[in-house]
Parts: C-alpha cells; structure tokens; sequence
C-alpha cells in the first residue's frame, strides 16, 4: 500500500516577475498565476486526490481551490506548509539586498542553511517544521493520494531531505511554478522523489522559473 504525495508549488505572484523577496508575506497570485493553477488541475485530472492540505498563505491556498475546482475532497490549512520568512529581507529586491546587506546574497546563492537574519527562520528550521508537516500529513492519509500546496523553499526542503541532498543544494534543483513534485512513500515508511519539478503539463511561455536565488 503507498502513500502518494504531491507537493505543488504555488502560481506566479506580481513579486516573482519583480524577483522580489515574499517570505512568509501574504501576496496574492497574478494572472499567470492563475493560469499556471489551472495547468497543474489538468495535470492532476487523472489523479484519485483523497486530501488536499495548503499553506495559510493566499497564494497557496488560492492554487489550491483552483486545482480541487468542483471536486468533493478535503482541504486543510497546515501551517508547517507556510514559506520560510526572512524577517528583514521581506519585501525587498535583490539589489536593496546588495545596497543593505553586502556580501549576504551571495551567501544565499551558495549556503542559504547559513543565512541567520533579524526576525526570520533558518532554512534549518523551515526544513525541520515542513518535514513535521510531511510526516503527519503522510500518517494521517496512508494509502492516499494526497495534494499538498506549498512554496519553493519549503517543498525543497522536504524534496532535499527526501532525496538525501544538502539544503545548499536548493538553487540546483528550482521548482517551476505549478509543477508536480511526487514522493511515494512503502508501507515501512520508505519515502522516494519519484517526480521533481515535473512541469510537462504546463505550456513552455508559463513555465517561467525564476533567476538564480529569489525566494518565493
């Protein structure tokens, strides 16, 4: 009996086209953001979902009403789903970071798990309460089908750790917006990344990863 989990990162905010830091912020989806939830409900047509579980945040949250549509299926709000906040960077552009903080962003590019900022999370941190989240999701809907929608740092954490990456890795491996990301988890509790990033439902012009490094 497996366990199936599918982790979808949110659509496309109006502050990932300007590469602007959102963290735990609460921002809305845009337009391509709308159309990129619609992309992952075709792509997940097939799919016998059993529950869906969202991040609080309202881009997350509205990616999920879109995919489940008309379905009757569950959803609940888990706040070990919600992105990893950056306390100070919030709300700022790369290059505000460069001016404010010189020298930080490139340790963001190469060792975010060593990023310490004022009033945020380490990525530590958001890895050890989004893996929480994973697990409890996973007992409570064993032999399911499970959707969960979340944010780039977070469901990487969970891929990395399931994957046995280093969180350093995170840059390595981007989630395109409304991508499918699986992991099948054995009756023994044996987890396997079968899917990373998979975003073949999604047409080429709305697959818009992002540059190198902006949080989302």
């Amino acid at each position: 009996m497996t366990t199936t989990i599918i982790l979808v990162r949110h659509g496309e905010t109006d502050w990932n086209v300007l590469h602007r830091f959102q963290g735990s912020s609460d921002i809305p989806l845009n337009e391509t953001g709308r159309h990129q939830a619609g992309f992952a409900k075709a792509g997940l047509s097939g799919a016998q979902l059993t529950a869906i579980y969202t991040s609080p945040l309202q881009r997350a949250v509205e990616t999920a009403a879109i995919i489940r549509d008309q379905r009757n299926i569950p959803v609940y709000t888990e706040e070990g789903l919600r992105e990893m906040c950056v306390g100070e960077w919030e709300g700022l552009l790369v290059s505000e970071i460069d001016e404010k903080y010189p020298g930080m962003y490139d340790v963001w590019r190469t060792r975010p798990s060593r990023i310490c900022l004022r009033g945020a999370e380490t990525y530590g941190e958001t890895r050890d309460r989004a893996m929480a989240a994973f697990w409890k999701i996973a007992e409570a809907n064993r032999g399911g089908t499970v959707l969960v929608v979340s944010h780039m740092m977070c469901i990487s954490s969970i891929l990395l750790t399931v994957g046995g990456f280093s969180l350093d890795d995170v840059w390595q491996h981007p989630i395109t917006n409304g991508a499918l990301n699986i992991i099948a988890i054995d009756e023994a509790g044996h987890a396997v990344v079968t899917d990373w990033s998979r975003d073949d439902h999604i047409p080429e012009e709305y697959r818009l990863k992002q540059p190198f490094g902006r949080l989302q």
